[in-house]
């Protein structure tokens, strides 16, 4: 088995220093998670849509290993990190659009369109290739509103897309950089990544991952709800779990006790074995230091 070596920084030190990383000039305000997951908001579950989806199971329930006894994580969200738009898709995207952008149509569209869309270059050439010339002052016409339309999805949200408003200019021009290199898009010099306090890393994932399926706040489930497929929500992951479990939880996977007599069970949660130890450490941490909250509307 994997063995895991991180050094021990204790929560309560993590929380006390936080507002020492998230303050210095040019980082991104962290805020805490609020409101209802994306499958409470549209009405649906996990069963019913391939949202949030990454085709790794956890383990069955005479298959599983916790964590070593040794195993401590030792994450800070006061460092500070290099996240790249590679990384910025990992957090943000991948867990609906997938590793390859291509999603899962017709529900979870590929991003490949849209994203060459943005391109004059690629407009100019397919129009030529299609045998109707555009001149380049249209092309770079007609890129430009499928830019604009890009960023307000990217902002507002769409149908069944959730709203990335939180996302700073600097972190979307890395994700761009990035979602070009999936779209194949012909290479311009862009922004490939931006230097983030921790706190920023863990905010990212809970957000653009967990509140897929999970609301923010709520009641936590009993066994017999959760085999009736009930969601706990965001706001227990610390009180439950050690941090420990909650990383291993989370890259690895561990089975569950449910129904009214609990047995234990390998769940529906999949497993996110491509964020690392350290982002998942972030993600806890950033849980401590910014307590869920009900939006203002609940």
């Amino acid at each position: 088995m994997r063995r895991l070596t991180l050094l021990v920084v204790t929560v309560a030190a993590a929380c006390l220093l936080s507002s020492v990383a998230i303050s210095r000039a040019g980082s991104p305000v962290v805020t805490p998670v609020q409101g209802p997951s994306n499958f409470h908001r549209l009405g649906m579950d996990f069963e019913s849509s391939d949202m949030g989806r990454t085709g790794v199971w956890g383990p069955p329930p005479d298959g599983y290993v916790g964590p070593p006894v040794n195993f401590t994580s030792t994450q800070s969200i006061t460092r500070t990190v290099l996240v790249s738009g590679a990384d910025m898709y990992r957090l943000s995207c991948r867990p609906c659009h997938k590793a390859d952008g291509n999603g899962t149509p017709p529900e979870i569209p590929s991003i490949s369109g849209p994203v060459q869309g943005m391109s004059a270059t690629l407009m100019e050439r397919r129009m030529a290739e299609r045998g109707h010339p555009i001149a380049p002052a249209f092309a770079r016409e007609l890129a430009a509103g499928s830019r604009k339309d890009f960023f307000d999805r990217l902002k507002n949200g769409g149908k069944k897309m959730p709203a990335f408003g939180y996302l700073t200019a600097s972190e979307i021009n890395a994700l761009i950089g990035y979602l070009d290199v999936l779209a194949a898009v012909p290479a311009v010099e862009k922004t490939s990544a931006v230097t983030e306090p921790a706190a920023r890393v863990g905010e990212l994932l809970v957000k653009g991952t967990c509140h897929i399926c999970h609301d923010a706040n709520g009641t936590w489930p009993d066994p017999e709800e959760l085999l009736e497929g009930s969601t706990p929500p965001i706001s227990g992951f610390t009180a439950q779990k050690t941090m420990p479990d909650f990383v291993w939880k989370v890259r690895f996977g561990a089975p569950i006790f449910m129904g009214r007599l609990p047995f234990l069970y390998r769940g529906r949660m999949p497993v996110f074995d491509y964020v690392s130890e350290d982002e998942v450490a972030s993600a806890y941490l950033y849980l401590m230091a910014y307590p869920p909250q009900k939006s203002p509307q609940d």
